[in-house]
């Protein structure tokens, strides 16, 4: 990890503490996808809620070692912004490319194949995008679900409905606050 992205990291994790809108995953999380990333050596992951661009940080950690590239879809112009920002200060712009908008319009634009999928946003949509994703997700690649630990009754049918596909393998991984890894069967 490159200085200017730890110190970026840095910032935002601290800077989360006191914003009441910064709804960004915890730095061991953060720390986890960009090792699933390594380890997928992905070249696509596209995200969705890219909030202040904390995960981003992580992911574009990663895509620097793999070549590849972020796409990262906000609806709130101001997390817009400040994730754009954000991303030139720490030296990654070159590797994201933010979207504002609807993630249910803006998602069927998405390349494909798509190696990593990462949905953190409005939980009540999650069955919306995972199904726009999850025909453009590679074989072998995956879609992690933030929140499945803290949102579980919120989440309970995705989850279900997930662990139910004859063409995936889902568990909850309990690391920040928990999400559901779902990879598609070669």
């Amino acid at each position: 990890m490159t200085e200017q992205l730890h110190i970026l990291i840095d910032e935002l994790d601290h800077l989360a503490k006191s914003r009441d809108d910064a709804w960004q995953i915890p730095r061991e999380e953060g720390e986890m996808l960009c090792q699933i990333a390594l380890a997928h050596n992905a070249k696509t992951i596209v995200e969705v809620g890219t909030s202040y661009g904390f995960s981003g940080l992580f992911f574009a950690s990663a895509l620097r070692i793999t070549g590849g590239r972020l796409h990262t879809i906000d609806r709130d112009p101001k997390k817009y912004n400040s994730s754009r920002e954000t991303f030139i200060r720490a030296g990654v712009a070159d590797l994201v490319e933010n979207f504002l908008g609807d993630a249910q319009t803006v998602l069927p634009t998405m390349p494909s194949p798509i190696d990593i999928a990462f949905i953190d946003a409005d939980k009540p949509n999650c069955l919306a995008y995972f199904n726009i994703l999850w025909p453009k997700i590679s074989p072998g690649g995956c879609i992690i679900t933030d929140n499945a630990a803290t949102h579980r009754a919120e989440l309970a049918d995705y989850v279900k409905y997930v662990r139910s596909l004859a063409d995936a393998i889902s568990a909850e991984i309990n690391v920040g606050n928990g999400i559901e890894w779902t990879i598609k069967k070669r």
